[in-house]
């Protein structure tokens, strides 16, 4: 795991699943709009993307997977200095059961400056089999995909009041070297990079203490 290294105004946020009784996760970036940091907006923003995944997201991944929580840091030092968690456990909305745990559709995000250009992305879990023609993602599954992330940069502005937050790509490590802070530019750009599913290396990685 990455060593620690803050986020100037920031927060991360992590979207939690149980999926066959063990847990898995995406994060996200965000940067306020309205700084310092603080539990208020915290809050808002794990409703915010919360609300975001429940009605977007998790509707064409399978019944089979189930979010569980959404929980927002305060990423500005360690150990966070505000911590907020928001969601009841919803499970996906799709019929169809589930490819393993390994098997995942990989979204990228990319910031918008091409000298330097941030990528960042999730390995979306559950994916439902009959969203998958052999490795070949279907390309219904993927515009349901594409236009979550995408709504998702306008929405970060209103997750609490406006203007709240904004969704950023992050760097941690320059030319091999940990960087003292991280760098965070703004997300412009959605793409899926490969017409085929993407494996998640670690499958089911242990929930974060």
């Amino acid at each position: 795991m990455t060593p620690f290294v803050p986020l100037p105004d920031g927060a991360q946020v992590q979207i939690v699943f149980s999926f066959g009784g063990q847990i898995c996760q995406n994060r996200l970036w965000f940067v306020s709009r309205q700084p310092p940091v603080d539990a208020t907006q915290l809050t808002a923003l794990a409703q915010g993307v919360y609300d975001w995944h429940v009605a977007q997201v998790l509707p064409f991944l399978s019944t089979d997977i189930q979010l569980a929580v959404v929980e927002a840091f305060d990423w500005t030092a360690d150990p966070s200095p505000f911590i907020a968690a928001a969601g009841a456990p919803v499970n996906g909305g799709a019929g169809s059961g589930s490819h393993s745990a390994n098997v995942a559709d990989r979204v990228w995000f990319l910031s918008s400056f091409n000298a330097g250009r941030i990528r960042n992305s999730n390995f979306v879990p559950g994916i439902p089999k009959d969203a998958v023609d052999v490795n070949t993602v279907s390309s219904v599954f993927r515009d349901h995909i594409f236009d979550a992330y995408v709504n998702l940069i306008d929405l970060a502005s209103g997750f609490g009041p406006f203007p709240a937050w904004r969704w950023m790509c992050a760097s941690a490590i320059s030319g091999g070297v940990l960087r003292s802070e991280l760098l965070a530019r703004r997300t412009d750009f959605i793409v899926f990079k490969r017409p085929y599913v993407a494996q998640r290396r670690r499958r089911l990685p242990p929930y974060p203490s």
